[in-house]
C-alpha cells in the first residue's frame, strides 16, 4: 500500500473534522442533560464507584457489586467518579467521545473493506436517531465502550495474515503475532465491558465468506480463543441475568420456543423498520402480546425474515454476496436481544434503540453503498448532505427528551401510554416533585394496567410523605406479599427492599403514637423489620442505618456503634453512618469520638447544616464557645429553620454571657 499523499492527509482530517461537528451538532443536548433511569443505581448510588475497596469488588466479586459482570464498563465510572464526582457533564461527554471513537473506526474499517461510499456511512450511523439512546444514557457506556472496543478488536485483527485475507489477495509474510495478541485483548475488554460483543468471530467469518465466498479451516482456527472467551461470557451473562438481575419469573416462564421465534422474527423487522424510519423512537416500546398459536399471523414475522435471508443467500451469485452478508451481520449481532435468551427490559418491551448500536452497520453500509453506485456525483453528494440534515436534526430533537427523568418518561407516555413501567416512574418523579395526588394517580394507573409490586411500594411512600405512616403500612405489608418468595438473590433484595419501607413506616408510627407504650411496640415492629431487611441482604445499608438510630434511641449504644461499623465496612463515606456514629459517641459521653465523626461528615458534605450544628455544640461543651457560635452561626446560615441549631446557639451565647464578667 503506498504512503498517503499530503493531499490525502489533509482531506482525511478534513473528514475527520466534519464527522466532529455533525456528531457535536447532532448530540449536543446530551452535554446539559442530567441522569435517568437506572443511572441511579449504576453511578448516582454505587458504593462501589467510592473507594479502592469498590474497585476490587467490581472486578473480584461479582455478586456482590453490580447486577451484571461488565467491570471494565464499571471502571470507568469508578475513574469517572473520583475525577468529578455526580456531574452528569463528564459521564456524557465520555459517551460522546466514544461514540465519535466507533464511528472513526466504521468509517476506518468500511474504507479497509473498500465499501463505497463509506465516510457517509459512517456518518449516517454517527447521526442516526436510533444511536441516541445509546449516547444520551450514561448507563449505556456499555454499549459504547464495548462497541469501540469490538470495532479495535476487529481493526487489529485485519493485520493479522487471516484478517488481511479479508480485503487483500497477497497474504503472504508474517502472521502478525502482536496484532493478533492485541486484537484477542481488545476482545477480551469489548466483552468485559458487554458481553453482546461475543459476536465478534462470527462476524469476522462472515466478511471472509462475503470476501472469498468460502471459509477454510485456517480461516476458523485462529478465532478458537474468541469463539471460547466468548462463550464464556456469554453463558455468565446469562446466567446472571436470570439469577441476579430478575430475568425470571411468569413473564419470562410462559414464553414457549414458539414464541420466543415470533418475538425474534417480529424484533428483527422492527428494527429494519426503525433504521428506515426513525419516527415515534420511544425509551420503552409496547410490549407485544405474544401468542402465536391464536393469532398465526405473528409467524409471519420469522417467515418472512428466514424467507429474506434464504432469498439473499439463493440470489448472491446474481445480487453478490453484499446484501447476504449485510442481512446475516444484522440478524446475527443483533441475536443475543433478540427473545431467545432472558434479558431483563423483556419484562417492559421486547425490543430497544440501544440494542441495535452495532448491528445497523450491516444495513446502513449496504443501503449507502448501493445508492452511491446508482447515482452520479454531484446527485449522491447532495442525497448525502441531505440525508445527514434530517438526521442530524432529528438526533438533535431526540436527545432533548433525554433531558432529566421526568421529562424522559413523559415523553414515553405521550408514545406509550399503556406502559405501567412508565407511570411507575413518571409517579416516582412527580412524588419527588412533591405532586402526590398526581403521583398517586400514575401508580394507579401503572396498577390498572399491571399490579406490580413496586407500585404498592409507590404509593406507600406517599402516604409517608404525607405523614398518613398507617396507610403506608399497609401499602408496604401489600407490596411484601405480592413479591415471590424465592432464594433467588434478585428476590431477596426485592424483598429486604420492601421490609425497609415497612420498617420506615413503623418508625413514623412511633413518633406519632400518643403513648409510651404504643411508641415502643412500634419502634419493635421497625426493629423487626430492619432486621428481616438484613437477614435478607446482609449489604443492605438503609435499613442497618436507621436500626442504629433505632437503637440509640432505646439507649442501647453498642448494637447501634455496631451497625454503624458494619456500614462503613462498605461504604466509608456513608454520611448517615457517621452521623449516627458521632450521636452514639455523644451519648456515650465520649466527645472528641463524635467530633471527629461530624467532622467526618463535612468532609463529604461541607454544607451540611446538621454536622455542623452538632460540631458547634460540641466545641461550645469543651469550651471552644467562641468556635462553637462561629460554626452554629454557618450552620444557621444555610439552614434558617434548623431548630436544633438554634437551640444548641441560645445555650452556646448564654453560657458565654455566663463564663464573662
Amino acid at each position: 500500500m503506498s504512503a498517503p499523499t499530503h493531499g490525502s492527509i489533509f482531506r482525511q482530517l478534513g473528514q475527520v473534522g466534519i464527522i466532529i461537528v455533525i456528531t457535536v451538532a447532532a448530540y449536543f443536548p446530551v452535554l446539559k442533560n442530567g441522569f435517568i433511569w437506572d443511572d441511579d443505581r449504576y453511578i448516582e448510588q454505587n458504593l462501589q464507584l467510592r473507594t479502592l475497596a469498590g474497585l476490587e469488588r467490581i472486578w473480584l466479586r461479582p455478586l456482590k457489586a453490580e447486577p451484571q459482570y461488565y467491570p471494565l464498563t464499571h471502571t470507568s465510572f469508578w475513574i469517572e467518579h473520583h475525577l468529578w464526582g455526580l456531574r452528569p457533564l463528564g459521564y456524557h461527554l465520555d459517551n460522546l467521545l466514544l461514540h465519535f471513537a466507533s464511528t472513526l473506526l466504521v468509517w476506518r474499517l468500511l474504507l479497509r473493506l473498500k465499501i463505497p461510499a463509506a465516510f457517509v456511512a459512517a456518518m449516517v450511523f454517527a447521526v442516526h436517531p436510533v444511536q441516541v439512546e445509546s449516547v444520551a444514557w450514561a448507563t449505556e457506556r456499555k454499549n459504547v465502550l464495548s462497541g469501540t472496543l469490538y470495532l479495535l478488536a476487529l481493526w487489529t485483527y485485519l493485520h493479522t495474515r487471516w484478517g488481511r485475507r479479508i480485503y487483500s489477495d497477497d497474504c503472504r509474510g508474517k502472521p502478525g503475532l502482536a496484532w493478533y495478541a492485541l486484537s484477542l485483548l481488545l476482545f477480551l475488554a469489548a466483552l468485559l465491558s458487554k458481553s453482546v460483543t461475543s459476536t465478534l468471530p462470527a462476524a469476522i467469518l462472515l466478511l471472509l465468506w462475503w470476501r472469498r465466498g468460502k471459509i477454510r479451516a485456517a480461516d476458523v482456527w485462529p478465532l478458537a480463543p474468541f469463539v471460547l472467551a466468548g462463550a464464556a461470557m456469554g453463558c455468565l451473562t446469562g446466567w446472571m441475568e436470570k439469577h441476579v438481575v430478575g430475568a425470571i419469573g411468569p413473564d419470562f416462564d410462559f414464553l414457549t420456543p414458539l414464541d420466543r421465534c415470533a418475538i425474534a422474527g417480529r424484533a428483527v423487522w422492527f428494527y429494519l423498520a426503525k433504521l428506515f424510519w426513525p419516527a415515534n423512537l420511544s425509551f420503552i416500546y409496547p410490549r407485544w402480546q405474544i401468542d402465536p398459536l391464536r393469532q398465526p399471523w405473528q409467524l409471519l414475522f420469522p417467515l418472512f425474515a428466514a424467507a429474506a435471508l434464504m432469498a439473499l443467500w439463493l440470489l448472491r451469485r446474481r445480487l453478490g454476496r453484499g446484501p447476504a452478508a449485510a442481512a446475516f451481520f444484522f440478524v446475527g449481532t443483533l441475536f443475543p436481544a433478540l427473545g431467545f435468551v432472558n434479558v431483563f427490559p423483556m419484562r417492559y418491551s421486547y425490543v430497544a434503540d440501544h440494542f441495535q448500536y452495532l448491528a445497523c452497520i450491516g444495513p446502513i453500509a449496504l443501503i449507502v453503498g448501493s445508492l452511491s453506485t446508482g447515482c452520479t456525483s454531484g446527485a449522491m453528494r447532495l442525497l448525502a448532505v441531505l440525508l445527514i440534515i434530517a438526521l442530524c436534526a432529528a438526533s438533535n430533537l431526540r436527545a432533548r427528551a433525554y433531558l432529566d427523568r421526568r421529562t424522559l418518561w413523559a415523553d414515553t407516555l405521550a408514545k406509550n401510554p399503556d406502559s405501567p413501567m412508565a407511570h411507575n416512574n413518571y409517579a416516582v418523579e412527580l412524588m419527588h416533585d412533591r405532586e402526590l395526588e398526581e403521583a398517586k394517580a400514575q401508580f394507579r394507573a401503572a396498577m390498572n394496567l399491571r399490579p406490580d409490586a413496586m407500585d404498592w411500594v409507590g404509593l406507600g411512600q406517599c402516604f409517608a410523605i404525607e405523614g398518613n405512616f398507617a396507610a403506608a403500612r399497609d401499602m408496604y405489608l401489600k407490596a411484601i406479599a405480592a413479591t415471590p418468595d424465592s432464594p433467588e438473590p434478585v428476590f431477596q433484595r426485592l424483598r429486604a427492599g420492601k421490609e425497609f419501607q415497612l420498617g420506615t413506616a413503623y418508625q413514623g408510627l412511633s413518633r406519632q403514637a400518643t403513648s409510651a407504650v404504643m411508641a415502643r411496640q412500634y419502634r419493635l415492629a421497625a426493629t423487626q423489620a430492619y432486621q428481616r431487611a438484613i437477614d435478607l441482604f446482609p449489604e443492605y445499608e438503609d435499613p442497618r442505618t436507621n436500626l442504629a438510630v433505632l437503637l440509640i434511641d432505646e439507649n442501647k449504644l453498642s448494637e447501634a456503634i455496631e451497625q454503624c461499623q458494619i456500614v462503613l465496612n462498605e461504604d466509608p463515606e456513608s454520611a448517615s453512618a457517621h452521623t449516627n456514629l458521632g450521636k452514639a459517641f455523644y451519648a456515650q459521653g465520649k466527645l472528641d469520638a463524635a467530633l471527629a465523626e461530624y467532622r467526618r461528615v463535612l468532609e463529604f458534605d461541607p454544607e451540611n447544616a446538621d454536622a455542623m450544628a452538632s460540631v458547634g455544640a460540641i466545641l461550645a461543651q469543651q469550651g471552644h464557645v467562641d468556635a462553637g457560635i462561629a460554626m452554629l452561626q454557618n450552620a444557621l446560615t444555610i439552614d434558617p429553620h434548623n431548630a436544633t441549631a438554634m437551640r444548641n446557639l441560645l445555650a452556646a451565647m448564654n453560657e458565654r454571657a455566663r463564663s464573662r464578667p
